[in-house]
């Protein structure tokens, strides 16, 4: 009786382990991801196909930089060469307010219109991407991390307003960089996202009317704390270029970085497939309304994809990656 007891104990455990194992061998699916609603952009009312570059650290490689970190640098002579080639094909940059004005009043953009930022407020942006900004002579919008404006690898109040004196425009980045889909109490999101506004305009006479989503990720209730909050636009990393009415707050972008393709490559990518797409879009908006913007969070049971979902793998970064960390400024040496 003991022997058949065992037998069975031995019997339920392989059978236990064996269904663990399946488990931990099962794809993961997307449902498994943090995913933000799929962007309204491209889809309803005056489209427009303007490029929006998103860059993060700009400095030399390190020799202890793991691959993750990697994938949020561009070094300087990576981003001299975009630059350069950018001035050379006929771009002009612009800012959010741009475009938003042209999606919402038909204000007038220059012929080759491209956006330029950079997230996070890292000094090495200070330090090498403004020089490289005038050379070339583009503007760019730095979306600001507020709680770390001053400390260590980061941007001071006063190199932010230089930023503003030699022309560039300030974006806001949430005051702790959080996940915003997962903060439950309304007077912390408020924070986040209106207070941190506040506080970028009162540092620096600013008027800042654009977000960028920390991770990317964001809901309808996100959504609506920030037109609450006064911004006119938010931009996600999701990978895209066409905009529209309906998607000023789930705006596309193209991330930037070392181990990206080449960014004529890129623009081409997604320039053909905007171009290929729009009619698809247009066909389908005639027989069906256009779904709302989705809440969606940890336990989506199904992701919508986008014209652009099949790429989406190129461009998007590995949320949870911690902060990078820049050289030693030149003054603390």
């Amino acid at each position: 009786m003991r022997i058949h007891a065992s037998c069975l104990l031995v019997l339920a455990a392989l059978c236990m382990s064996r269904a663990a194992f399946a488990q931990t061998t099962q794809p993961q699916t997307q449902s498994s991801r943090l995913v933000p609603p799929e962007p309204r952009d491209g889809e309803g009312t005056a489209t427009s196909t303007v490029p929006i570059l998103i860059y993060h650290a700009i400095r030399p490689y390190v020799e202890h930089d793991t691959p993750g970190v990697r994938r949020y640098i561009a070094t300087p002579q990576t981003l001299d060469e975009e630059l350069a080639w950018l001035k050379q094909e006929g771009y002009t940059s612009i800012g959010f307010d741009d475009l938003v004005s042209h999606i919402t009043s038909g204000a007038t953009l220059p012929p080759r219109p491209i956006i330029l930022s950079f997230d996070d407020d890292w000094e090495n942006q200070y330090r090498y991407g403004l020089p490289l900004l005038k050379k070339y002579g583009f503007t760019a919008t730095f979306f600001i991390w507020v709680a770390v404006v001053g400390r260590t690898h980061h941007m001071t109040w006063d190199e932010i307003k230089e930023l503003l004196a030699e022309g560039m425009q300030l974006g806001c980045h949430t005051y702790t960089h959080p996940y915003l889909t997962r903060i439950k109490k309304d007077e912390v999101l408020e924070r986040e996202l209106a207070g941190a506004k506040q506080d970028i305009e009162a540092h620096t006479g600013a008027k800042v009317t654009s977000l960028a989503y920390p991770f990317g990720q964001y809901n309808a209730r996100v959504v609506a704390a920030a037109k609450a909050a006064g911004f006119t636009s938010a931009r996600s990393t999701w990978p895209g270029v066409v905009h529209s009415e309906e998607g000023l707050f789930s705006l596309t972008g193209l991330l930037r970085t070392e181990s990206a393709e080449s960014l004529e490559d890129s623009l081409q990518k997604y320039m053909v497939l905007a171009q290929e797409n729009q009619a698809v879009i247009a066909n389908e908006s005639v027989n069906t309304e256009p779904a709302p913007l989705h809440a969606l969070d940890t336990d989506t049971k199904s992701v919508p994809q986008t014209f652009l979902a099949p790429l989406a793998s190129d461009f998007w970064p590995d949320v949870g990656q911690l902060p990078l960390k820049s050289p030693p400024r030149q003054d603390s040496q």
